[in-house]
């Protein structure tokens, strides 16, 4: 069974993430990031937590976590505006919970494939890296509509 890792990733980023250019906005539950934008506002939502499963959350701040990240989808489909949201919540590789929001577009080469099926092995490199001159409008509105 999958669990946290006392080196982990995700808990070394939550410590300075506030610094991060990628950042989007904080709630009681989560920090909402940018990732990589080979999927134009493609968006992290990590948990305060170091939990790995949903079920290890106390209910109400899993309650609460699961309406944050569903906020931030919301905020993410009305500023891309895209054909489908593909979100996703695996831990396989970083044992801490973190949703992924996946906008799709029906013009993409492999629209109807899984996102990681689909994604070339580089596409956390450059030029689909999130680049703060490139990218903060698409964070920023993001932030209004998440804010809203």
């Amino acid at each position: 069974m999958a669990q946290h890792q006392l080196d982990c990733s995700i808990c070394t980023r939550l410590k300075t993430v506030r610094d991060d250019p990628a950042f989007i906005t904080e709630t009681a539950t989560g920090v909402a990031v940018m990732g990589s934008q080979w999927f134009r506002g493609y968006c992290v939502f990590l948990c305060k937590l170091p939990a790995t499963e949903l079920d290890e959350l106390p209910p109400d701040f899993g309650r609460d976590y699961l309406d944050d990240m569903a906020r931030l989808a919301q905020a993410v489909r009305a500023v891309v505006q895209p054909h489908k949201l593909n979100l996703e919540l695996l831990g396989n590789i970083v044992p801490h919970l973190h949703w992924h929001i996946f906008p799709r577009r029906l013009d993409e080469e492999h629209p109807l494939k899984p996102v990681w099926l689909c994604m070339p092995p580089d596409y956390e490199e450059a030029p689909h890296a999130f680049d703060a001159t490139r990218d903060a409008p698409l964070r920023d509105a993001i932030r209004v509509e998440f804010e809203c």
